[in-house]
């Protein structure tokens, strides 16, 4: 199982004339990295690309069948009361550090985001653990999870890599704020190297606890524009890139000794509408807004027929039996659109969008398409492309975009991980449940009922609510590919969340790489 790291050119000519290549290393091409790497603190999209590789869990998911559950950092788990759930440590895991892990891991670990004792952890606790309240160790090996209240989808939050088990030892060394600079997990790979917003280094964790790692060396190389990333590929600098657009595609199609994986994501890319702001706090104008963009057509011109489109709710076809089909909860009508507009307190000012042209991929162009939609119903709009590490303060942001990961596959798994009332967008003002009476009671049953099919009735009425609302507009779930050497046998994991590189053992082959 071999491949390479940072090729000279002249290294790459060998590589595409069929030559051997040295060692068991990749590099991968990235558009997107992190100041650091703490799986307590970090829920985004980029920060998810390099978790599941260094972290473990409890109780972890299989990568390829949703909702089955595998032993994981605990090898056991029940139910012993409606709100605890009693969990059995696996015996002999140590971190990379060295350090051997045990039931004070664990409560080091979860309870300053379940107690909130540790500000920093607010937006996984928002996003998955507010109903959670604390760890209680019974004994080195054994510790019970207290929640609130009963809650369906425990197993499946705790296997959430926002659960991965950190050393408390290290923790105490180094404090919780500057753990995930140089970050010591449990995981099939541990950090060698890590330079902030610019490459990490992995490498295989010899004294993992299960299957090794299938690679001695990985490099994650952020390079931010998709045709610097398609050229060192191409030149041999990486082996792999991630989110490449559909337009680029016949760069790689057209390349000997490289090829791609496509996926459209369980994700959407969204608009957020600041209800707090003065502006924007007018329903009648963000329900005219929302009606205004063609979703459709915005969706089959970017992503060429291979994206979904946001019509049809804060839904995702992955949710199986969970769907429903034919929905449509955001409609493209224009001349409604216009009455809404001029029934509001909309006098002509700028509706300033702001953008982050190297975060979302095709962000910048459908922000363009929208502008000329809104402008054709009488709203003057700007748009505003800033660094992520530049976002104006919130109070201030009218329109900024977003993306609602499909966390895990329930109807909650992109919903509540996005607009609960813990999420950051609600915190933060700039979403406001309390506006409409419905959505309380609605949320609750979709969220905490037992009967899965009164969940499902329960969340279409939401949907349906949330769209009166006109808090967000959801654009399209993206597509894009991964393109790679054709020795790299890659497949994305359905049942992870989206944009989370899976190169775990029997997640991806470079065996052919010889």
């Amino acid at each position: 199982m071999t491949s390479h790291f940072m090729r000279t050119a002249a290294t790459a000519a060998l590589l595409f004339a069929g030559g051997a290549v040295l060692a068991q290393e990749i590099t991968i091409g990235v558009p997107s990295h992190r100041q650091q790497f703490d799986p307590s603190i970090d829920a985004s999209n980029a920060g998810g690309q390099f978790s599941y590789a260094i972290f473990d869990t409890l109780i972890e998911r299989d990568a390829f069948n949703a909702g089955v559950f595998l032993p994981g950092l605990a090898t056991e788990w029940e139910m012993v009361e409606p709100t605890i759930m009693e969990l059995k440590l696996r015996e002999g895991v140590t971190f990379h550090n060295g350090d051997t892990f045990d039931a004070e891991d664990v409560a080091a670990t979860l309870n300053p985001i379940f107690e909130q004792t540790w500000a920093r952890t607010a937006v996984t606790f928002g996003r998955f653990f507010y109903n959670f309240e604390r760890v209680e160790i019974v004994d080195p090996m054994t510790v019970r999870i207290h929640t609130r209240k009963p809650d369906p989808l425990i197993e499946t939050l705790l296997s959430a890599r926002n659960a991965a088990m950190k050393s408390k030892t290290r923790m105490d060394e180094v404090g919780l704020d500057d753990y995930g600079l140089m970050p010591v997990g449990a995981g099939p790979y541990k950090v060698t190297a890590f330079e902030p917003n610019q490459s990490i280094e992995l490498e295989r964790f010899e004294d993992y606890w299960g299957e090794p790692a299938p690679l001695e060396k990985v490099t994650f190389l952020r390079i931010p524009e998709v045709s610097n990333r398609i050229t060192a590929l191409v030149t041999g600098e990486v082996d792999m890139v991630s989110e490449l657009p559909p337009d680029q595609m016949p760069l790689i199609d057209g390349e000997d000794g490289l090829k791609r994986v496509d996926v459209t994501w369980d994700m959407f890319h969204v608009l957020v509408f600041n209800q707090s702001h003065p502006v924007m706090a007018d329903q009648k104008l963000r329900q005219a807004l929302k009606l205004a963009i063609d979703l459709d057509t915005i969706n089959e011109g970017l992503w060429k027929g291979r994206g979904i489109s946001g019509s049809s709710g804060h839904q995702f076809p992955a949710y199986g039996e969970m769907y429903t089909e034919g929905l449509t909860v955001s409609p493209f009508d224009p001349e409604r659109a216009k009455e809404l507009l001029a029934a509001s307190s909309y006098d002509g000012e700028a509706i300033d969008v702001t953008l982050f042209p190297h975060y979302y991929l095709y962000g910048p162009l459908a922000g363009q398409a929208i502008a000329e939609q809104w402008q054709e119903i009488g709203v003057n709009v700007e748009l505003n492309m800033v660094d992520t590490g530049s976002i104006p303060p919130g109070e201030e942001l009218m329109v900024r975009p977003w993306s609602n990961p499909m966390y895990y596959n329930d109807i909650m798994g992109g919903m509540d991980t996005s607009w609960s009332d813990t999420s950051w967008v609600t915190k933060r003002g700039f979403f406001d449940p309390s506006l409409d009476p419905r959505w309380s009671a609605l949320y609750e049953t979709a969220r905490f009922s037992l009967d899965q099919s009164e969940r499902k009735a329960a969340y279409e009425e939401l949907m349906k609510v949330g769209e009166e609302m006109a808090g967000w507009v959801l654009l399209y779930q993206p597509a894009d590919s991964y393109a790679m050497r054709d020795c790299i046998d890659y497949t994305v994991p359905s049942a992870l969340r989206p944009l989370m590189l899976a190169i775990r053992a029997g997640q991806i082959d470079v065996d052919r790489c010889e």
